[in-house]
């Protein structure tokens, strides 16, 4: 394993600085004729452009790696084709499906509630970061907002681009949402989209300020990690990776039986003499009270740095590589002072930016970017979970982009 991470830390710079191009061209799947001004790009990268009247399009500077091509076209449904760059692509002929077209009444109904339900769902979709107070959503109207309150959920559509100015990062980001949920029961929130970044303009000090922000909000994150890990230079770039061992509380009885003795003993702790309140059985009933409060699940940090040979295994593609671990990855980032937002740190824990990576699935995949591919094979959690759309960077990010001279 470790010979095959040494090539791969001498291939890595060639395949930082290798750039293809994805050329094609767009058509009627029915017609045959070809589709002109049809949006064409790389999610979640800097790469697009529109097709021609003769339906071809060209995308330039491409990195190897892994994508989700997505193309839109007015009166077309949205397409999205996963390609993976190792050499310059053609593909010959997509074919765009043409949406059927209903004509029904259309209906305003006010919502007095929508307001609301917008700046939940801002919130949401920004983040916590102070990136997000430099962020704007300018076409908000275009959302269609509902709560249910059977459900207790938050559910955003929208049938076009959302667009969204990002002032701390210096992107305009026109963001294709597929899905938002906002659990109130579970507390979770899911959310899905594409975005095309198109970087900003603006005045030499402006533009050293979002290089500077860039390049913060690259630190320590997931991208950041996996390209070092990638690079067997977790060390050297600040990370510590260690073992967090999560095991189900066998002091805690079960919540069945936690709520029963609770609706027992409470209904029988007061009486009512006269004017006088009597308090019975308070002992019993502060006793479940206090087992309700017990954590369900106990946690132990081993704090041993784990070697990146017991982390990363090569896969039969090439550029994609896996990652998988049967307890959690417990990642400390040293190169970063402030809080964390990760509050349930074991007392033994270092106290610097901490993210978790929670397992699904055996592995998660990713590319020579630094992007996972099966996303839904993990959940993160700590700083990397509450990273949002105001600290998206790009996936064709450099960290060097300002000696490059890029926008």
């Amino acid at each position: 394993m470790r010979s095959i991470l040494v090539i791969w830390l001498l291939i890595l710079p060639a395949l930082a600085h290798a750039q293809y191009t994805i050329s094609g061209n767009i058509i009627n799947l029915y017609d045959k004729k070809p589709v002109a001004k049809a949006s064409v790009f790389l999610s979640n990268t800097t790469i697009g452009t529109a097709s021609a009247d003769d339906g071809s399009y060209l995308l330039r500077n491409v990195k190897p790696g892994q994508y989700d091509m997505v193309i839109t076209a007015i009166g077309y449904e949205t397409l999205y084709k996963t390609i993976k760059v190792e050499q310059t692509l053609n593909i010959p002929y997509i074919e765009l499906t043409p949406k059927t077209v209903e004509l029904n009444a259309v209906v305003v109904k006010p919502d007095p509630e929508w307001q609301n339900n917008y700046r939940i769902f801002k919130d949401e979709l920004l983040g916590p970061s102070d990136y997000a107070l430099q962020c704007k959503i300018l076409n908000p109207e275009i959302l269609d907002l509902n709560f249910d309150k059977a459900k207790r959920t938050l559910t955003a559509s929208t049938n076009d681009y959302l667009e969204v100015e990002n002032k701390a990062l210096g992107y305009k980001l026109k963001y294709l949402l597929t899905n938002f949920i906002k659990d109130y029961h579970t507390a979770s929130l899911y959310y899905q989209g594409n975005v095309l970044f198109i970087p900003m303009q603006g005045k030499p000090s402006q533009v050293r300020k979002w290089y500077k922000n860039r390049l913060e909000a690259y630190m320590g994150s997931s991208q950041h990690y996996l390209r070092s890990l990638l690079g067997n230079q977790l060390m050297e770039q600040g990370f510590r990776s260690m073992r967090l061992i999560r095991k189900p509380n066998l002091q805690r009885p079960p919540d069945s039986l936690i709520q029963a003795k609770i609706a027992k003993y409470g209904s029988a702790a007061i009486s009512i003499h006269g004017n006088s309140i009597i308090m019975q059985k308070k002992d019993s009933l502060d006793y479940w009270l206090e087992r309700k409060r017990m954590p369900k699940i106990v946690e132990t940090l081993v704090t041993a740095q784990l070697n990146v040979d017991s982390l990363i295994k090569k896969t039969d593609q090439k550029g994609i590589f896996a990652i998988g671990f049967q307890d959690v990855l417990y990642i400390v980032y040293n190169k970063k002072k402030g809080h964390s937002n990760y509050d349930k740190r074991p007392l033994n824990a270092p106290d610097f930016p901490t993210s978790l990576m929670n397992f699904s699935e055996p592995y998660a995949f990713f590319d020579t970017n630094g992007i996972i591919v099966n996303p839904t094979s993990v959940v993160f959690e700590g700083d990397w979970g509450s990273d949002r759309l105001a600290k998206l960077l790009p996936y064709d990010y450099d960290p060097k982009e300002k000696e490059n001279g890029k926008p």
